[in-house]
């Protein structure tokens, strides 16, 4: 798989995203209702994969029940969205420590149990795990489906966090 059916895929996805914001209005989310939102007690370990809740994610990331997308943290993010039961996402947990590994302190990495988190799971429309949300500091949060190997993911994190295009 090269850049071009990444970019492809990342397309898509951003599509099926804006088609789906335009859909009916959700319900007040708790800021909007006067509620505050809990603090993120999760300890977050630098150069590791962070298994986040979706209150964490709020803190942490971005607001995802915002009708807007606004990006919280200090550096770009990668969050996975898997589950327990699935086999590719397992297959991909080691690729993503590496990977995390090699980021550390350049990129956060997250993870997060879609069966633990549904909300959140519903609100990327995450229809299919594991997917990997690209989340870079200026702009939209971009993901993609499925499991890939540490080379493409790397091009993936170039071309989308870092704004570099294959030379």
């Amino acid at each position: 798989m090269n850049i071009h059916h990444i970019l492809l895929a990342l397309a898509l996805c951003t599509a099926i995203t804006a088609c789906a914001q335009q859909t009916e209005k959700q319900q007040p989310t708790p800021t909007q209702q006067g509620i505050a939102k809990p603090e993120s007690t999760v300890t977050i370990v630098q150069g590791k994969v962070n298994k986040i809740s979706q209150a964490d994610f709020a803190q942490l990331v971005a607001d995802y029940t915002a009708d807007e997308w606004r990006f919280l943290a200090k550096r770009p993010a990668i969050v996975d969205f898997n589950a327990t039961w699935c086999g590719p996402c397992r297959r991909l947990a080691p690729i993503l420590e590496e990977l995390a590994a090699q980021y550390s302190g350049e990129i956060d990495f997250y993870a997060i149990d879609v069966d633990e988190n549904p909300d959140i799971a519903q609100a990327f429309e995450v229809r299919s795990i594991p997917m990997i949300l690209f989340c870079p500091t200026q702009g939209e949060p971009q993901a993609v489906t499925g499991l890939y190997p540490k080379e493409e993911l790397i091009k993936v994190i170039n071309y989308i966090i870092f704004s570099k295009t294959q030379q």
